[in-house]
């Protein structure tokens, strides 16, 4: 038949070990000190890179607003990555890439650049090394493109001058392609005269003063906590163990089972059969001699 146990039982069986709940307790959090010493430390450092229009494109109108989803992607490049690294030391392209994290503050063009390392001074060199070399690596992008369509107008302008000379003076279609070369050269004065901002570094890493470890009391109420369930554990099986077979795994005693004699002392003999154990099962009979009825003892 199973043992139902009780919140009783729980309670005695771990009180009768008590000594070993305490000393699972004391041991893992003795451990939990032990892995708060061990543990890595890392350190982050942020720093902060603004996104500006890099500069006017086409049309005489300016990009106003960027997409900071797409800059967010280009900050952790392999080509931007390939120039931080180049000025750094003990470190490659995905190391780097791994322990760098960009954040975009809602509603703004700025970009959070966050490097972790074993050192603040080295978090700190990083971070300003992946956010110095996105300034860069966007402002040689936008200088391209600036350049780029530069070129591209100058070649429009030309091809509008050729066809300009060969109209004839004062034919409507003459005056037509000067006012299309007009516009490309005022595109292209407003394109060369316009500096682009690209963006700068507005807020530099420093050294963090403060790890990423956790404190030293998440170790210990987690040791604490983990004593505690397997310390019961532990301490209601040593209760059991203690117990032995003649405690908690004993059969229970029929009922109705005669009680055993005490044990003799050494050299003392059983004390034999008295008369009333004799007549247990022998017939009766009455005063006139005629047998009378058998008991049931002597019947089976």
């Amino acid at each position: 038949m199973a043992t139902h146990w009780t919140l009783e039982d729980l309670y005695r069986g771990i009180m009768q070990s008590w000594i070993v709940l305490v000393g699972t307790i004391v041991l893992f959090t003795v451990a939990g000190v032990g892995v708060f010493l061990i543990y890595p430390q890392k350190y982050t450092a942020e720093a902060q890179h603004t996104v500006e229009p890099i500069s006017v494109l086409s049309s005489g109108s300016s990009f106003n607003t960027v997409n900071m989803e797409t800059e967010r992607v280009v900050a952790t490049s392999t080509s931007v990555l390939t120039r931080a690294v180049e000025g750094l030391d003990d470190t490659t392209v995905e190391g780097l890439r791994a322990n760098t994290t960009i954040e975009v503050p809602r509603n703004s063009q700025v970009l959070l650049f966050q490097v972790t390392a074993n050192t603040p001074d080295l978090a700190a060199e990083r971070a300003n090394a992946l956010a110095t070399a996105y300034g860069e690596q966007r402002t040689e992008n936008a200088r391209s493109v600036v350049e780029q369509t530069t070129e591209e107008l100058s070649v429009s302008i030309q091809q509008l001058q050729t066809l300009a000379e060969s109209q004839a003076p004062g034919s409507s279609e003459r005056a037509a392609t000067e006012l299309q070369l007009q516009a490309l050269l005022d595109q292209q004065a407003r394109l060369t005269a316009t500096p682009f901002y690209s963006g700068t570094l507005v807020t530099p890493a420093d050294a963090p003063q403060q790890s990423n470890r956790p404190s030293i009391l998440v170790f210990v109420a987690a040791g604490l906590f983990l004593g505690i369930l397997v310390g019961a554990i532990a301490a209601l099986i040593a209760s059991r163990v203690r117990s032995g077979p003649g405690s908690a795994y004993k059969r229970a005693k029929p009922e109705g089972a005669p009680n055993e004699a005490p044990p003799l002392p050494d050299g003392a003999e059983a004390p034999g059969p008295t008369e009333e154990d004799d007549s247990i099962g022998e017939p009766s009979g009455t005063d006139d001699g005629t047998p009378g009825p058998v008991s049931a003892t002597h019947r089976r």
